[in-house]
């Protein structure tokens, strides 16, 4: 494990990156700590995440194949039209899987849920979450990656029962001020039963193909000086064991942000971690918020795959009961 300061590329990126309090560009102290955790052994594991199933459902949902049923396609998500046709297609999906779907309405933003409850303790409840909305485009990696990885999970949870709730959840409006998970994270009751969230926010893009990769609980002595995130690290743990135990050719590069929806959790003291590609370590996206974030060769389907099948074995774990 070594400790990598970037402080050069936080001086370049000063004058580069205009000012937004949600866009990772310019999150400029989560350049300056991170941590390269190494697994112990690299080996061809065997995977359940479907990668035809996955590219087919991103299709659709970023606008290169029409939505089932009709000739509407979703180029973007950004207008209500747009939103309500991916929340439809959505919708449909998760069903398909035998989930149960509400949509939580809130001033003018909707959130989409999918459920299916734990046959022990129902009440205990693992959230694994991801934005619908883009910045107007089709927002294949921003954050198209994510809740396609949603639904890769839910079809291979589909397959057998837990003892805990598994909660999936479509963010709206995370694109203007985190809206959705901010009220929906507010409203939730007995909180001390929400086992945590899982947030899955750009999983696409490797160029450097070396499997690096973020889990973000900020609970890092590194970042002592902000604030504890409520246990957050207890979920890294158990996914970065995870990758250990699946020899999985994936490293966890360790840093902080709280510029996605999982940051609304720890505002309401629940435990949650981000889920994302190499952004703050060196390999961000080029085409992130710009209108080249399509569904072409920057989405590297065989590192989605790792990273999901990463995150569904802990979502696994999570919701088990201790035997």
């Amino acid at each position: 494990m070594k400790l990598i300061s970037l402080l050069s590329l936080f001086i370049m990126g000063l004058s580069a990156f205009a000012h937004d309090d949600r866009d990772w560009r310019t999150e400029y102290l989560s350049y300056l700590y991170l941590d390269y955790q190494f697994p112990q052994s690299v080996e061809e594991p065997k995977f359940r995440i479907n990668v035809p199933f996955y590219k087919e459902k991103l299709a659709v949902l970023t606008g290169m194949s029409p939505v089932p049923g009709t000739q509407e396609k979703i180029l973007e998500r950004k207008s209500i039209k747009r939103l309500d046709l991916a929340r439809t297609f959505l919708k449909n999906e998760f069903e398909s899987l035998g989930f149960k779907v509400n949509l939580h309405y809130f001033g003018n933003g909707t959130n989409i849920i999918a459920e299916k409850l734990g046959t022990k303790s129902p009440e205990k409840i693992l959230i694994v979450s991801a934005h619908i909305d883009s910045v107007g485009n089709a927002g294949a990696n921003d954050d198209g990656t994510g809740v396609i990885g949603m639904l890769a999970i839910a079809k291979e949870l589909s397959k057998k029962t837990y003892d805990y709730t598994i909660r999936f959840v479509g963010f709206d409006r995370e694109e203007k001020g985190m809206a959705g998970s901010e009220v929906y994270a507010a409203t939730l009751q007995n909180k001390s039963d929400i086992i945590g969230n899982i947030n899955l926010e750009m999983l696409g893009h490797n160029s450097k193909k070396d499997g690096a990769f973020h889990i973000i609980d900020c609970d890092s002595i590194l970042f002592a000086n902000r604030a504890p995130k409520y246990g957050s690290d207890k979920l890294s743990a158990v996914m970065k064991e995870v990758i250990i135990s699946l020899k999985l050719d994936l490293t966890v590069v360790r840093t902080c942000t709280g510029r996605s929806d999982h940051a609304s959790f720890w505002k309401n003291k629940m435990p949650a971690i981000v889920i994302s590609e190499n952004f703050f370590g060196g390999d961000p996206d080029p085409c992130y918020h710009a209108s080249c974030d399509v569904m072409d060769e920057r989405i590297n389907y065989p590192y989605i795959q790792k990273i999901l099948e990463a995150t569904l074995s802990t979502v696994e774990i999570l919701i088990s009961a201790e035997k």
